[in-house]
């Protein structure tokens, strides 16, 4: 099967990737696994986490359909 997606904003939160992707009608998505513009970043809490999953659960994304990546700083 193929899927067709983009690369979605995770303004706001990761777990508003699947949102976003959703309301584009994509079957997969990319995001930054943190601000591509910064080393440093926050660590992912629990709460994000479980929200994150349960948005892609909703929307039918499963770990197939999601590619992760990371910064342009480590080019």
């Amino acid at each position: 099967m193929k899927y067709i997606g983009a690369h979605v904003s995770a303004a706001g939160g990761v777990d508003n990737a699947p949102i976003n992707a959703y309301q584009i009608g994509a079957t997969a998505f990319a995001l930054f696994t943190k601000n591509q513009r910064q080393w440093h970043a926050k660590p992912l809490e629990t709460a994000t986490i479980d929200s994150f999953k349960k948005r892609c659960e909703k929307y039918g994304f499963t770990s197939k359909q999601i590619l992760p990546h990371d910064s342009y700083l480590i080019n």
